[in-house]
Parts: C-alpha cells; sequence; structure tokens
C-alpha cells in the first residue's frame, strides 16, 4: 500500500487566474468566475477531486506562495494569452524548476494569440490560414501591419481576447478601418475567406484534441457568415439534412472528414505546443480546412438540450470524459 505521502505526491492542481483579480476570487454558483479560462476540466470524472493554484494578476506582490510538493499535476486552465498575460507570465516564472507535469505550461499558452497561430500554422497541406495583423488604433500603424502580414480586404476587424462571435466588424476596405480605429485600443484584422464555395450556406466545425486523440464536438450551418452556437437552436431545426450530416460526423469522428481537411488536422496537432486545444475551421467544396481559431480558450459546455440535437449532448460528453482523464492522468499523453 503506498504511504500518505505518496498518496498527497498524486494530487492534481487546478491553475486558475485573471490579470484583472487582486487576489481574490470571486464565486457565481459552483463556477469560479476567471476571465480568459475554459471550463475543460469539468469533463473529468473526478471534477472536485483538486486543489486551486490561483494566480492573481498581482501575483509579485503577495508574499505567502503556494506550496507545490504534494503536487504531481498542474492544469492550466488559464487560457487566453490576450486577457491574462501578466497571469501566464507570473505562472511560467513561478512554476519554474517543478519537477510534476505541467498541462498546457503558461509559455505554451502565451505563444497562442491569433496572430502568432496563423503564423505557426501557414503552409500546412490541405489548410487555408488566413493571415492576421495585430496593430494600435492608428492608421499608420495599421497600414504596416497590414502589408507586413499580408492581410487583404474584406477583413475582419476584432480586439484581442475577445471570443464567442464577438467581432467589432467586417470591413469592405482601408477606409471603414480607418474610421472604426480608437488610438488608445489595439486590433485584430483577419482576411475573410467565404467558405461557401457558391454553396447558400456557411458551416463551422469544432475539434478538439486531447493530447493525441480527437474528438469532433459540431458542425455547424448558417445562413450568416460569423457561425456561431446560437445558429444551432436559431437556424438549424429547419434543416434536417444538416442535421444528419453533423450526427454522421460526430460519430465518424475525425475519419469523417475529408482526407485533405482530415491530414490538416493531425498536421495542426503536430505543430501546436498545447497538450488540450480546440481547432474552429470550415469545410471548403473541394475538401481543404479554412481554419477560424486555434486555442485553448474554447469552452466545451453548455451541451443542447433540444431533443433534435441529443447526438451532441451526452454521447459526446460520454466520450470526451475518457480522454480527457487519460490526458490528465499521471502517464500523460
Amino acid at each position: 500500500m503506498p504511504s500518505p505521502i505518496q498518496i498527497e505526491r498524486t494530487r492534481v492542481a487546478y491553475l486558475f487566474g485573471c490579470d484583472a483579480q487582486s487576489g481574490l476570487v470571486r464565486r457565481s454558483g459552483e463556477d469560479v468566475l476567471n476571465l480568459g479560462s475554459t471550463d475543460i476540466w469539468r469533463l473529468r470524472s473526478d471534477p472536485e477531486n483538486f486543489v486551486r493554484l490561483h494566480i492573481p494578476g498581482n501575483f509579485h506582490r503577495v508574499r505567502v506562495r503556494p506550496r507545490l510538493d504534494n503536487i504531481a499535476t498542474i492544469l492550466n486552465l488559464v487560457t487566453d494569452p490576450e486577457l491574462n498575460p501578466k497571469v501566464l507570465e507570473a505562472a511560467d516564472r513561478f512554476l519554474r524548476g517543478f519537477p510534476g507535469r505541467i498541462i498546457n505550461a503558461p509559455a505554451a499558452v502565451l505563444a497562442s494569440g491569433r496572430d502568432r497561430v496563423s503564423r505557426l500554422l501557414a503552409g500546412i497541406e490541405g489548410l487555408i490560414v488566413p493571415p492576421v495583423a495585430r496593430f494600435k488604433g492608428r492608421p499608420h500603424l495599421a497600414q504596416a501591419a497590414i502589408e507586413r502580414a499580408g492581410v487583404t480586404f474584406p477583413a475582419i476587424l476584432r480586439l484581442p481576447g475577445t471570443h464567442n462571435g464577438e467581432v467589432v466588424a467586417l470591413l469592405s476596405g482601408p477606409e471603414e478601418l480607418e474610421a472604426r480605429l480608437d488610438p488608445a485600443k489595439t486590433y485584430l484584422l483577419t482576411s475573410f475567406v467565404d467558405a461557401r464555395g457558391g454553396e447558400p450556406l456557411y458551416n463551422k466545425l469544432r475539434l478538439y484534441w486531447f493530447g493525441d486523440a480527437p474528438l469532433m464536438r459540431h458542425r455547424l450551418v448558417s445562413d450568416r457568415w460569423n457561425v456561431h452556437g446560437p445558429d444551432r437552436e436559431r437556424f438549424m431545426p429547419s434543416q434536417p439534412h444538416w442535421i444528419e450530416v453533423e450526427r454522421d460526423l460526430l460519430a465518424r469522428g475525425l475519419d469523417g472528414l475529408p482526407e485533405p481537411a482530415r491530414s490538416a488536422m493531425r498536421a495542426i496537432r503536430a505543430r501546436m505546443p498545447l497538450d488540450y486545444f480546440g481547432i474552429d475551421f470550415a469545410l471548403l467544396p473541394d475538401g481543404r480546412a479554412l481554419l477560424f481559431e486555434a486555442n485553448a480558450t474554447m469552452n466545451f459546455f453548455p451541451l443542447s438540450t433540444n431533443p433534435l440535437f441529443d447526438y451532441t449532448a451526452a454521447p459526446i460528453e460520454a466520450a470526451a470524459r475518457p480522454l480527457f482523464d487519460r490526458l490528465i492522468a499521471a502517464d500523460g499523453r
């Protein structure tokens, strides 16, 4: 029988934190509110069995530091480098020399911003990666960044750290861009690629990687270019054909993708330094994939409660749990 000390050293710590926090964690029900984090921890079969490792934005002023001598694995849930660079940098320094496992190391998350990922994944066969420019809101800086990145119009303007389909605007040209800029803000501008290829509907797929294990999360269709979760309830009930297409894809998983897109998803896995992350993409008519984003800041929940989409709820959660448990397990991938 293992000794109590050996048992203690198998504990898992969840790394929470937010640049906007100053040492306090606010609760809403049972959920901890942390901007720029993920709910992926809820997939654990034993979600309550963890130790909290909390690093607030003012961690450099914290006198009493957490002890790690009884921790075997740290699961980093601080996933957005745009919203939480201070926390991620502090966590990276604090965890240097930690002898256990760190899942999604802070340094790897810091390198997962939209513009850096677009450069990292460029050139993958079977994958279209729209260029992304980052710039402060001044016209001359915007122009220089756009030329350097190779962004073309139409283009999607975003604020860093925004998700859930939040965009400033889809812009047709430089004049519209200049009218939108605020010198006090930083922006991301992404070339817009129409994935319809002559078809009437837009589509968006999400694939998760848990270590080396893939899981298809959804395949949405919409009559709007900014395809997002609410389109399932708003638009898809009137699309029985696409409901069956999604049902079939989720049952088959990665193997249900066309070969060019399937190979591209595996190539993304090989290049990304993260242990778990999601990929949002569209399927082009020729079987290639159009990348929207790839990062760890993708929530797995909520799952649909609509009986039309029962195949996206309990079966997907049941398939994901053992994959995530295996990732957390002491033997890693």
